[in-house]
């Protein structure tokens, strides 16, 4: 099977997936959770006319004369805190007294700071003119109703779960968010609380995929790491037909003796959508589907498994989530650092976005190479290069920014 081209990869995955069932939400717990169903306002927010200030609320045409010199004088006639209900309206030659966030009483139409007044017992003098409506924050001045806040697919953020609450609705409809089976392979692996003896590495793959998932929405289930025999690769791929929603591995892709992880795959029932993508790093990799279900295996080399998941697989992945915006948002970029690329394929060259005088830069976050982890630290971005292309620096590159 020929490599994919890394867009072709990425569409055969979407093809593949559909969005997770949807579930009620309670409100103060759908932070970041994807909405599968539009929120839209049924009231007004505030449903009433409200005080901005401390101050009096009176009728503006009775300050039409008002000035420094003479200021006009108006009987208060009652008292307001947030949360009270005036007992009368305002009439001509009066005001109340009302704290920030209090009603404003029927008849008046403006209202003054406390601190530009001068009061005395049950009178207060205003020292200007105020015009209709002056300070006055009116019945549904932040949502009306029938006001669109939120479609299907947009993520729920501090700004819309302030509005379902102001709204009064204590539930939302969001997507279920996917769990992933993760599993890695290796005879090499070892844990991160064991010891680390002679030709073994540490399982950073576990905790970088994980990390990369949960910035989608996604949860993680760790199964568990399969040495290199085809016994173990077929329990843990058994293991991973549960209750998840994809299953991804990392190691045992490329053409080595002991890489095993694509027969096993096609073993176990999986038809291979993908063997490889022609791109670096991460080109080592293999998709594949089952009863409805993908597999990503991706690379043992964890700049490898982070790059093919992050710029091949995550449209997939988002849609998989429900996101509305699911492909990457691709951008103009100048890279800080020149690049003489001399392979065929595109290579993904990991950074980090800066703006400088209206431009938006892409810095060099480190060595790039397939095993190394450090230049992920930090990284919010990746600027594609084209095969065989000398990139000067402040040239022009196509981008993306990570979900991290």
């Amino acid at each position: 099977m020929r490599k994919s081209d890394y867009k072709e990869a990425s569409e055969i995955l979407l093809e593949n997936i559909t969005p997770v069932k949807a579930c009620p939400v309670r409100t103060e717990n759908a932070f970041g959770r994807i909405l599968a169903e539009a929120v839209t306002a049924k009231e007004n927010v505030p449903d009433f006319r409200r005080s901005p200030y401390d101050g009096y609320a009176f009728r503006a045409a009775d300050t039409e004369k008002a000035s420094p010199e003479s200021p006009v004088k108006l009987r208060v006639t009652e008292r307001l805190k947030a949360g009270q209900v005036p007992r009368g309206r305002v009439d001509q030659g009066t005001a109340v007294r009302l704290m920030t966030g209090a009603m404003i009483p029927e008849g008046a139409d403006a209202v003054c700071k406390y601190e530009d007044t001068v009061f005395t017992g049950s009178e207060v003098y205003v020292k200007r003119a105020y015009s209709p409506g002056e300070n006055v924050i009116s019945e549904g001045e932040d949502i009306k109703r029938g006001d669109f806040l939120s479609a299907v697919g947009d993520r729920a953020d501090a700004g819309l779960l302030g509005a379902a609450a102001s709204l009064g609705l204590s539930e939302l409809k969001a997507y279920r968010r996917p769990v992933a089976a993760l599993f890695s392979t290796g005879d090499e692996i070892c844990e991160t609380d064991e010891e680390l003896k002679p030709g073994k590495i540490r399982n950073s793959n576990r905790y970088i995929i994980s990390a990369a998932l949960e910035a989608m929405g996604i949860d993680t289930v760790y199964l568990g790491n399969a040495r290199d025999e085809m016994k173990e690769l077929l329990s843990l791929l058994e293991k991973g037909e549960g209750e998840h929603d994809i299953l991804i591995s990392t190691g045992g892709v490329s053409v080595g003796d002991y890489d095993l992880v694509p027969e096993a795959m096609e073993k176990a029932g999986y038809r291979i959508l993908v063997r490889g993508v022609d791109m670096k790093p991460g080109m080592a990799c293999a998709y594949g589907l089952k009863a409805g279900k993908l597999m990503l295996a991706l690379s043992g080399n964890p700049a490898s498994a982070l790059t093919n998941l992050q710029c091949v697989c995550a449209p997939a992945l988002r849609r998989l989530a429900g996101m509305r915006v699911f492909r990457h948002r691709l951008m103009k970029m100048k890279p800080k650092e020149a690049y003489h690329w001399r392979g065929s394929c595109v290579r993904f060259i990991r950074g980090r976005l800066e703006y400088e005088e209206g431009q938006v830069l892409l810095s060099n976050s480190g060595e790039q190479g397939n095993i190394v982890i450090s230049s992920a630290i930090g990284c919010n971005a990746y600027g594609m290069i084209p095969g065989e292309v000398l990139i000067p620096a402040g040239g022009l590159i196509e981008g993306f920014m990570t979900d991290i």
